[in-house]
Formats: structure tokens, sequence, C-alpha cells
């Protein structure tokens, strides 16, 4: 059955926030001051004021999830952005399709040349990153979703660990991940560690960007088996979100959006990165997608928010899924 209106509305806004609040944790360390410029662990605002989202359920919602690469004390919207997701929500079908993008794709940036995407967001803000994967793609967005480092271990701590059935083992000094396989309660800290780790994965940041979408879908599993079976536990997510951001959306609307994230099936969620090949760009280690699969997959996801089996890429980690 499709979800009309303000339904559709709260579950492509109810999903942002709880990805936003698992994306914030990707690349950074949670401790230190924050300056009173930088902005809150996540912002979620409308992509173009002039456009208007189809909300009735009949077209996709397209987010543009960010994780920023500040440290505590600077401004997370004004620095690269270490993760990049476009969340496309199907809400007539409860399905869900995470589109990884690698941060050093080489890409035209509009009015600055090409080079690195994720240097978008460090030139001209979360606007010019969401110009530059809609000029990539061919997609509107309809909204962005933007975060910083600040708080993910410590919401992590307040709804009581993250369970997760973690595919492979995870060892990886430089995170300081030591994380073995099997289904097992993640700290914030272990999270925070897996999030961070890509020096002992095979294809390193594809792969450390396959795992962000795993922390999403964690996440979004979580929060529907524990509301599933004790409805206030939903109040806990909500406290450990708030405690932790700021949001101008007022309570009792996020109290709905809260809710109605529970209704995503996390089994139907597709989860891939944009696939491409390393290379050089002068003395710079850069990026070069494959223009063809990105078309392909673009279009694809435009049309319903949907990738057919034909277009979802081999998985950045299947040597160790093997």
């Amino acid at each position: 059955m499709a979800v009309r209106g303000r339904g559709a509305r709260r579950i492509a806004l109810a999903v942002s926030l709880v990805t936003a609040w698992v994306v914030g944790s990707t690349v950074g360390t949670t401790s230190g001051p924050t300056s009173a410029r930088a902005m809150p662990l996540f912002q979620i605002e409308q992509a173009h004021a002039e456009h208007v989202p189809v909300l009735d359920g009949s077209e996709p919602i397209f987010v543009l999830l960010i994780g920023s690469d500040a440290r505590p004390g600077e401004a997370v919207g004004e620095l690269r952005a270490d993760s990049i997701h476009v969340v496309a929500i199907n809400p007539a079908e409860s399905k869900m399709t995470i589109v990884g993008f690698p941060r050093d794709a080489l890409v035209p940036i509009p009015g600055f040349g090409t080079t690195k995407i994720n240097a978008a967001m460090s030139t001209g803000g979360p606007e010019l990153l969401v110009e530059t994967v809609e000029d990539l793609t061919g997609i509107t967005m309809d909204y962005w979703a933007l975060t910083g480092f600040r708080g993910f271990d410590a919401m992590i701590t307040q709804i009581g660990g993250l369970t997760m059935d973690v595919p492979f083992s995870v060892v990886d000094s430089a995170a300081e991940a030591n994380i073995p396989a099997g289904r097992q309660q993640l700290t914030g800290d272990d999270a925070l560690a897996f999030a961070r780790a890509r020096h002992s994965l095979p294809s390193g940041d594809f792969g450390r960007s396959e795992n962000h979408g795993r922390l999403i879908i964690a996440a979004l599993a979580q929060l529907k088996r524990e509301f599933t079976k004790d409805p206030s536990r939903l109040l806990v997510w909500i406290g450990a979100g708030l405690r932790n951001a700021q949001s101008d959306v007022p309570l009792d609307q996020l109290m709905s959006l809260a809710f109605t994230a529970t209704t995503v099936n996390p089994k139907r969620v597709v989860n891939i990165v944009l696939p491409g090949s390393v290379g050089m760009s002068g003395t710079t280690s850069v990026v070069n997608l494959n223009s063809t699969t990105v078309e392909a997959i673009s279009r694809d996801l435009e049309t319903d928010g949907l990738l057919k089996r034909a277009n979802i890429p081999p998985s950045p980690n299947e040597q160790l899924l093997s």
C-alpha cells in the first residue's frame, strides 16, 4: 500500500535522522571541545528552496548524507566530505537503497574544475556537494543531511550498544579496531572503530564506505526490533539523539518521524558503493569512476529509488565475504 502525503515525508526524514545519526561516526573522534560556530551533529535541510519534493508515495525520495572531515572545534560544513551517500527511499514499498561515493572520486565540481568529490563541501558547503552529486547522477536531491564527529560514542552508549552481525573480522591498528566476526553487541568505541577501519580492508575506502551502510542498516534493524518489542524504547532513541544533537524539528514531529522509521524493512535495503579504479592525477591519488556504470545505476535509481539486480555491483568487501 502506498504511503501518502505527510506519511511519505515522515519516512524520508525519519530515515535521514537515523542514518545521519549513524554516519556521523564514520571518520572522526568524539573528544575535545566544539566551537560555537560548529554545526550540530546532524542537520537536515531541503535541498532546493524552489524544488517541492513529491511526497505522495508515487515517486522516490532522495537524501544526500554527508559525513564531514571536521575535527572537534571545526565547522563541519566547511571541511571536506569524507563520507558521501545517497539514500533513496521508496515509501510505497518501504524499501531503501544506499549508494556510497568514494571520497577520492575525480569529478567535475561546478565552477571549480575537476577534482576529488570530497573537496566540494570545503569549497562551497553542502549546497555545492549537492550540486556536484546531482550533476554526476542526474538525480535531484530532495534533502541533504550533514553530520559531524561529535556524540556518536555517547549515543551508542545511551541506547545500550548497537547489535550487529559483523560479516568478517576487522583488525585495524590505525582505527584501533579489533572486532571479531559474528552477531554481537558493539559498544560506542567498537562501532566507531568499525566505521573508521579501512587499512585492513582489501579495497580500502570502498570497503569502508560499504561498512558505513552496514551500520545504517544495523541501526534501522535495531530500532525496528526494539520498538516492536517495547514501544517505549523509541523514547530512549529520541532522548539519545536530543542529548547529542540539535534540530529545529519540534519534539512532537520528531516523535512522529522516529515512529515512521520503524516501517522501513532493513532486510529490503540494498547497500552498494559506486565502483571505480584507483589512479593518479598528477601527484594525487584519485578514484576514476566508471562513467557507464554510474550512468546505469543513476538512471535505474532515479525511476523508483531501487536497483535492478543487473545494476548492483559486487561488494568491495567480496574477498572477505567469500
